[in-house]
């Protein structure tokens, strides 16, 4: 299991890279940089393609928001270099 920490930016998810083998690291990566204001989704797959899907997909079972779960996703964010 593949844990992916993932913050909505100006109505986008925003999908941090590389995922944690752990929820608990996920959650404190989270934590440290956003307060708070993220989630953390699980998925089986670490390829991040693969995972944008199953977390759109994921954000659609939750929200029922087709508008928001076809949101093109982001991977840094603004003025932000790619999270490694």
């Amino acid at each position: 299991m593949y844990f992916w920490v993932v913050k909505m930016h100006q109505g986008k998810p925003v999908i941090f890279h590389p995922p944690y083998t752990l929820e608990e690291d996920a959650n404190q990566y989270g934590f440290s940089h956003f307060g708070g204001d993220f989630e953390v989704y699980p998925t089986t797959v670490r390829n991040r393609a693969d995972a944008t899907r199953a977390i759109k997909r994921a954000i659609f079972e939750k929200t029922h928001n087709l508008d928001l779960a076809l949101q093109r996703a982001k991977h840094k964010l603004p003025n932000e270099k790619e999270v490694t």
